[in-house]
């Protein structure tokens, strides 16, 4: 499975904040629409990411100035990125491995060049699950159809 087949079923495929908008307004989209990270665009470019870890993080930062602080400010711009044709194992890996040396939970999916959507470790996960129960069945229906000896 490929990542772009993540996407496949969403619409929107990622929500998005300006740099110049406030953490405030960050926090409202993403409880808006229940998720954990925003891609930050500007100019239709991905500009940087805001997660809801980062979120906690500023929050801690500032306290009560929180809600009045930039985006732009805070934003994570060493942004690691999957392509779309990316194998689940290979997404996986940069979740954990990547040159900013932390475990990442929401990657975007680049597909020539443009930005496809945001997946999660939970969408992954999830796949990756789905896809060893469909195999465990095969092999269990493989098993127990096995041919006896002789025949």
């Amino acid at each position: 499975m490929k990542a772009l087949h993540l996407l496949k079923d969403r619409s929107p495929s990622y929500y998005s904040i300006a740099p110049d908008q406030t953490m405030a307004q960050a926090v409202e989209t993403m409880m808006k629409h229940n998720i954990g990270a925003l891609v930050v665009m500007e100019d239709n470019s991905m500009r940087g990411i805001i997660t809801e870890r980062d979120v906690m993080r500023i929050v801690h930062k500032y306290n009560a100035q929180f809600a009045t602080v930039v985006v732009r400010s805070e934003m994570a711009t060493d942004l690691v990125m999957c392509q779309a044709e990316d194998s689940l194992d290979q997404v996986m890996e940069l979740l954990f491995h990547n040159d900013t040396g932390h475990r990442i939970r929401h990657l975007p999916v680049m597909n020539n060049g443009a930005l496809a959507g945001i997946i999660s470790i939970a969408d992954i996960v999830n796949a990756l699950l789905t896809e060893t129960r469909f195999e465990n069945r095969i092999l269990k229906s493989y098993i127990k159809n096995w041919p006896e000896p002789g025949h």
